[in-house]
């Protein structure tokens, strides 16, 4: 059976039943589990295969930055793949960093993800981001490396690190012009929260821009019950971030980044929820949010850092 296919009937499941199966497999979370070695060859081969991914990088790239030829990246929370860091690199980027909290990566399907790609989707889909010239270059150089290996990876200008902890003073202060991350940011502890934020934003070169997508909805079942987590009843607690999300809001993290040094913070989209019935009676800790901001779903920020001013690391306490 396909994986979609099998994920799609997991999904209809009902609640109670769908929580109690997955904590009988576990790898509800990010840690290390042999689940994703099965997600990251479908993700290799899906969603996350770089044609697909690249025409929406590619535009965000070319609206908020213009380029990123000659330029240095940072792919915060990479996961089992590199793909978002291989398209920041073939739309010409010097180097690009990729890190995680979890050594998630899986480098044979992370290489199934660009080889299998279509080159004239992919050389199209980065033409508004990159040079032809570059992506062509970038693409051949990369098919030509045979068998990767993070040292040969390494060598082109892409590295893999993992685990990386953000909650601490990093090495890369003042180091990066882009830092993007696609729905990481739900999974931080809420005790960690700011010190990761801020150490991250920390990585930005002044004038530089962080990209984050963040995915707000409960994960144990975004699609037919996005709110549940939110209801004064609910399961949830502090520990299941990892797994379900930390219940920040849009608002949350409005405030938390716009309370960052140097931080000028844009909403670019977010994404509201009408489908789906809020609980009746609402946790206390969301008294005072406006119903729209508890039905946001996802939201995209840009969050540049001033020219002439970088950011301070969050020292640990």
């Amino acid at each position: 059976m396909p994986v979609q296919t099998l994920a799609h009937l997991v999904g209809r499941l009902p609640t109670p039943l769908r929580r109690s199966l997955r904590r009988a497999i576990g790898g509800q979370g990010h840690a290390q589990h042999w689940t994703h070695t099965l997600w990251a060859w479908h993700r290799a081969r899906g969603e996350k295969r770089i044609d697909r991914i690249a025409p929406g990088l590619a535009a965000l790239i070319r609206d908020t930055c213009g380029s990123v030829e000659g330029r240095s990246c940072l792919e915060f929370g990479s996961g089992h793949l590199l793909s978002e860091a291989l398209v920041f690199w073939l739309a010409g980027a010097t180097r690009v960093v990729a890190v995680d909290f979890h050594p998630l990566l899986h480098l044979h399907f992370a290489r199934r993800a660009f080889t299998s790609a279509d080159r004239d989707v992919l050389l199209a889909a980065l033409a508004p981001a990159a040079s032809g010239a570059t992506v062509a270059e970038r693409i051949t150089r990369l098919d030509q490396l045979g068998n990767w290996t993070l040292e040969a990876l390494s060598e082109h200008g892409i590295d893999y690190l993992a685990p990386a902890d953000f909650g601490r003073e990093t090495e890369f202060a003042g180091t990066f012009d882009l830092i993007h991350s696609a729905s990481v940011l739900e999974h931080l502890p809420l005790a960690d929260v700011r010190a990761i934020v801020a150490n991250t934003q920390a990585a930005l070169r002044p004038g530089g821009v962080a990209l984050h997508a963040i995915h707000l909805e409960d994960h144990l079942d975004y699609r037919y019950n996005p709110h549940a987590f939110l209801a004064a009843d609910t399961d949830w607690r502090e520990s299941d971030a990892d797994a379900r999300g930390n219940r920040l809001r849009a608002s949350d993290w409005l405030r938390i980044f716009r309370s960052m040094p140097a931080a000028q913070v844009e909403v670019l989209w977010d994404v509201v929820r009408e489908d789906a019935p809020l609980p009746s009676a609402l946790d206390a800790v969301f008294a005072g949010y406006a119903e729209r901001d508890l039905r946001i779903g996802g939201i995209m920020l840009a969050v540049r850092s001033s020219a002439g001013a970088a950011p301070e690391q969050q020292p640990v306490e």
